[in-house]
Formats: structure tokens, sequence, C-alpha cells
């Protein structure tokens, strides 16, 4: 005899596609009393918070500096622009890719109107795999004969992403753009008492999505179970490794120690000759723009100590870390620290700092 029991059914009861949202609703029963709301609140928040899209983040538009500036021969100023394009629906035939997105992609919006025409979202061209969901979106209004000339940067995310934490930038043209990458607009959960043999207390989910047009909500849903399913899936596989319960407490905590004491060996390490103290010293301290700062971060160098591990040259691979960052970089060591990067290295990692 089971003492839990298991969902037998999963249904969609209701499906519709609507100019600007498709929507679907699904039951899934029956299920142990309470595991309704357990199961549709974890789904809630999963479909809400992390299902990856496309989302325009930038514009260029020749001779413009910035978004409280205005377009000759367009209603609408840039911020009302930039505001429309927020809500441009951008679809890539396969979801899987997006984690393989780690720079923006180019957009252009390059055509010719006549007076009192619309420029809509279906007039942006995009890469092959890549297509307008909402191809009738207004995005501004001409007032005269002209040509319209953008550049957009579409980039992979999730949830929303303020323009000011999005470190991209092409030239001194570039507009921001807030980042709407959720495609999820609303989701729903109801539960119901089912009936299975003689009880009547068992549990009916009864689970309500809307999404934009660039995903449909089975997507959506799709990609919801899967992330929970991979979270769960790395506690269980800890049974998996040691095969027996009794013994997972124990590996946790040698697990855990081993971590500890590799931490401990990060900071005992020689660098330079340095006291301990400047190395752990976090890079906060220096007062680096934020591009630099989230630049080095990304490539999970949190402290002096990790970041004078790095050479000049191995600083400059790292992804939109430029010269002008290195110069930061330098100029904040030795007016901070007194530290002279550029000696540094022209010695080898091992020497002492008051040996170079």
């Amino acid at each position: 005899m089971e003492l839990l029991i298991k969902p037998e059914k999963f249904r969609v009861v209701e499906k519709k596609e609507e100019k600007d949202y498709n929507y679907a609703k699904y039951e899934l029963f029956p299920l142990e009393k309470g595991y309704a709301i357990t199961i549709g609140n974890a789904l809630r928040r999963v479909l809400l918070s992390s299902i990856p899209s496309l989302a325009i983040t930038g514009l260029r538009v020749p001779g413009k500096l910035h978004e409280y500036d205005t377009i000759d021969g367009i209603k609408e100023d840039i911020i009302e622009i930039s505001l429309n394009l927020k809500k441009v629906q951008l679809k890539i035939n396969d979801i899987d890719k997006l984690a393989d997105i780690d720079r923006p992609i180019i957009l252009t919006l390059k055509k010719k109107y006549k007076a009192s025409e619309i420029i809509k979202s279906g007039d942006i061209k995009t890469p092959a795999d890549i297509e307008i969901a909402n191809p009738e979106f207004v995005i501004a209004h001409v007032n005269k004969d002209m040509e319209v000339d953008f550049e957009l940067y579409a980039q992979a995310g999730k949830g929303f992403v303020p323009a000011q934490e999005l470190d991209y930038q092409s030239d001194i043209e570039y507009i921001f753009i807030d980042g709407v990458f959720s495609p999820v607009l609303k989701v729903n959960y109801l539960t119901e008492n089912i009936r299975v043999g003689r009880r009547t207390d068992y549990d009916k989910l009864i689970l309500e999505i809307w999404t934009k047009k660039n995903i449909t909500p089975t997507e959506a849903l799709k990609e919801a179970t899967e992330t929970l399913m991979e979270h769960f899936d790395f506690i269980s596989k800890l049974w998996m490794k040691e095969g027996e319960v009794e013994g997972i407490d124990e590996a946790i905590e040698v697990s855990s120690k081993m971590e500890d004491e590799e931490e401990s060996k990060e900071f005992e390490e020689d660098i330079f000759g340095l006291p301990k103290e400047l190395v752990g010293t976090l890079i906060d301290s220096l007062d680096l723009t934020k591009r630099a700062k989230n630049c080095l971060k990304r490539e999970k160098i949190e402290t002096i100590g990790e970041l004078l591990k790095r050479g000049p040259n191995d600083l400059l691979k790292i992804k939109n870390f430029g010269r002008k960052s290195l110069e930061e970089v330098k100029k904040e060591l030795k007016e901070k620290f007194d530290i002279d990067y550029d000696k540094l290295y022209e010695y080898e990692r091992g020497n002492s700092f008051d040996e170079a």
C-alpha cells in the first residue's frame, strides 16, 4: 500500500491565443492534501521570475546622445520610443539557445516612411532564428517624409534588469533601455477537493498562465518544471553518490570542511609578499567605474589578491574590460595602496613586492 498518493492526470482544460497574449488552464490531480498549494506556489514563483527570453536593451540613433533628445520628423521623443521598444516581443526558434547568447544581438530598423505613417515593430530586421512576436505593435508616428535609421540591441535574460545594471556599451550614442525579459504576464493557481475512493479531501491543482506572444504557456510551464527539477535533482544525487542515507550527513560535513580548507589556503597564498589583510581586501574599496567593477566580479575577482594574480594581458581578455578600465585599476592601486601594478609584472609572480 502506498502511503502517499501520486498524481495520475494532467490535462489542458482551456487554451486561447488572443491578439496580445496567450492563455492556458491546466489541471493536475489527485494530490495529497496541501500538495496543490505547495506545487502551485513553487511553479508560480518560477514562472514569474525565472523564464528566460530576449528583450531590447539598447538603442542607437545617429547624432543622438541621450534619451531626452527628439528626432526631427517623429512625433514621440526618444524616451517614449524607448518605452515602446521595451514592449517589442522577440521570439527565438529554440529557447535552449538563449543560454548560449553572451553578447547583444544587433537588430536594425532602417526604412523610408511617408508623412503620417506608423513605425511598427514588424519593421525591425532580425537574424534568421529570431522573429517579432507582435509585429503590429506601434513604436512611433512619423509626421513628415523621412528615413528612419535605428540600431537596436537585444540581450538574453530573465526577470527585470534596470538599465543601470546593463554593462554593454558600443559608443557614446548608445542609449540604455531597461531589460523587461519575463515572457510570463500572470499566473493564478486554485485548489479544489477531489474524491479518491471513499476520501474526499484530496487536492486538485488548477493552474492558469498568461504569457506574451513570444512563448506559449505550455513552453513556459515546461521551463519552470525543468528548473525546479534541476534544483531537486542536485539534492537527490547526493544519495545516489553515497548509496546510503546514513552517509549523507557525514559526506556533507566532509565536503564543507574541504571547502573551508580550500578557502583558507587561498588566503594563505603568498601574493607578491603583500600583507594578508591587503590581499583579502575587497575590490569595492577601489573607486572603479561600475563597468570595470562588473567585469571583474563577473570573472570572480572579488579581492585585491585575486586582482593582482591577473596580469595585464589576462585582464584585457575579460569581455568588455578594455585599456581604459585597466588604467583605472592601475591608478586606484597606486593611489589607495601604493602598488605599482606595471612594476609587479616586470618580474615573475614569485618575486616579493619589496624586491620588485
